[in-house]
């Protein structure tokens, strides 16, 4: 039997220094496009690591496009899922052509609105002098996603920007949309991306190529508990954001 493990990365399998519980036994695993190391490994995620990679096919299930998940210094061999699952590669790093097409299709009817967003909160942020970014994620010619990160520590900024005009457009547009939030990054997401779509679509192909397979998700937010549910396990670190809601008020104190 196949075992198959749908990993995500960033806070799962590595994370910012300064998210690392200690300076001690980190090794880079990701890097910025100058070349400066970005992520770390903890002696525990390399331990699991290990783990995983000996006993399974691991396939990478994350929100970095191409380029970035190019700067994750991991020996990824099999299928990878990138974009929040709006592009499958195959192992030999192409697209699979029949998932890409149908994510443009979808992704042709929500960029005129994603547009139209983003308009509105460049504007928001230059009229009010918030120190944020925001841009249209696009991968292999298709825009997916609007991504919104605050600058030079504030946080404040982003809790405004969220507070006062995205949570109100999803939610005149639910279910349409769905906003997702964890540490510096607000995104907002078209309802038809999604990673548990990606992880469906790949494991019901690689079950009529390869047959019974037994499938584990492994995520750290509360964006990863869908594609999760697909698999027939599930792994989360504890002190996740995924953690909090799910199993933190089960742990029993003296």
């Amino acid at each position: 039997m196949h075992r198959l493990v749908f990993l995500d990365l960033d806070d799962t399998l590595f994370q910012s220094r300064r998210k690392c519980p200690s300076a001690g036994g980190l090794r880079p695993a990701a890097y910025l496009a100058d070349g400066r190391a970005h992520s770390f490994m903890t002696a525990r995620q390399r331990s699991l690591w290990q783990l995983l990679d000996d006993q399974a096919t691991l396939i990478p299930t994350t929100a970095r496009d191409h380029d970035a998940l190019c700067r994750v210094d991991l020996p990824f061999r099999s299928w990878r899922i990138l974009d929040y699952g709006g592009v499958i590669l195959d192992p030999e790093g192409h697209p699979d052509g029949a998932w890409l097409a149908r994510m443009a299709a979808h992704a042709h009817d929500s960029l005129d609105e994603l547009n139209t967003l983003l308009d509105r909160i460049l504007t928001f942020v230059a009229q009010e002098r918030l120190a944020l970014q925001a841009r249209l994620i696009a991968d292999f010619g298709i825009h997916f996603y609007l991504v919104a990160k605050y600058r030079e520590g504030r946080s404040a900024d982003l809790e405004r920007l969220q507070g006062e005009l995205i949570a109100p457009w999803v939610a005149e547009r639910r279910p349409g949309y769905r906003l997702h939030r964890n540490d510096n990054n607000l995104a907002v997401l078209p309802a038809w991306l999604g990673k548990e779509w990606a992880v469906r679509y790949l494991i019901t192909r690689l079950e009529r190529d390869w047959g019974e397979l037994l499938t584990i998700g492994v995520g750290d937010s509360l964006s990863d508990g869908s594609f999760m549910a697909e698999c027939d396990y599930a792994i989360l670190p504890r002190g996740s954001q995924l953690f909090a809601t799910t199993l933190a008020n089960l742990v029993r104190r003296d």
